[in-house]
């Protein structure tokens, strides 16, 4: 029972990750932040997002009161964590970084809807990293945090927190708060919150698959790759698009087998198992 815990969890904040970084943040940029802000769009490049983080790590220790470089912090800390650091004890001080950062941001502004999100995606990706008493215990910050980023800004980072909180109600046991009913409003809720971001059709397409929902999970996918598809800069987007690609050629073939007859068993020949 632990062992499908921590692999349905780990599942969860595994999910999470295009969602947060996927951000083609709709910010304008203060000019304190142009030169970060570049370099974290061009974060492709593992030497352009250390700079970034960098960059604004700098602006937040000039300015401990300002709560717009403390989710850039936040944010840049994310992406290396997951995405660029390779050691466990790595990965940690990223994450635990960019929750504290993230959670100063609150504190400053209860408002600010990065902070919100960052703040539960990084916590529940140090509380994976540390162990699976650390995840079931982080389950109830993580989706309050999500649900305040959904109120505040359902359009930061494409739709971010709804798809989040769809993947968490997806993965998450019954018993443990998990809803399957949920989770189909709030991929439908990201949809709706963006319908050009990639990543909301392929999580939305994969809840169906894994429903049997065959061809509405196709139809969906086709949706979504009749999209534009995203520029080099959109890193998790133009990802996802790739993902759709090869999902629609499965789930092409899932609905081809299936509707293959099945062959007539001979007399006296014994049906196979």
């Amino acid at each position: 029972m632990i062992d499908v815990l921590k692999s349905l969890l780990c599942l969860v904040l595994v999910s999470l990750s295009p969602g947060l970084a996927s951000a083609q943040v709709d910010w304008e940029s203060a000019p304190r932040f142009v030169e970060a802000d570049q370099a974290y769009m061009e974060r492709a490049e593992p030497g352009r997002i250390e700079f970034a983080n960098q960059r604004y790590e700098e602006l937040y220790r000039s300015n401990p009161e300002d709560w717009e470089a403390a989710w850039r912090v936040a944010m840049s800390c994310y992406f290396l964590g997951s995405r660029v650091a390779k050691e466990k004890s790595e990965k940690e001080a990223f994450f635990a970084r960019g929750r504290d950062v993230a959670l100063q941001g609150i504190e400053l502004n209860p408002s600010c809807a990065p902070c919100q999100l960052l703040a539960g995606v990084n916590m529940a990706l140090y509380a994976e990293s540390v162990g699976l008493v650390k995840m079931l215990f982080s389950l109830g910050g993580m989706r309050k945090h999500l649900r305040l980023s959904l109120e505040l800004d359902p359009t930061f980072a494409e739709g971010a927190a709804a798809r989040s909180l769809a993947t968490i109600d997806q993965v998450v046991p019954f018993f443990l708060g998990g809803s399957k009913k949920r989770a189909r409003e709030n991929y439908q809720l990201a949809l709706e919150i963006d319908p050009a971001e990639p990543l909301n059709y392929l999580y939305y397409a994969r809840f169906l698959e894994k429903r049997r929902e065959l061809k509405a999970a196709l139809a969906l996918t086709r949706r979504g790759l009749a999209q534009p598809q995203p520029g080099p800069e959109r890193v998790e987007s133009r990802g996802a698009f790739e993902e759709l690609q090869s999902l629609e050629s499965r789930l092409e073939k899932k609905l081809e087998e299936g509707s293959r007859p099945l062959r007539p068993v001979k007399p006296g020949q014994r049906k196979k198992r």
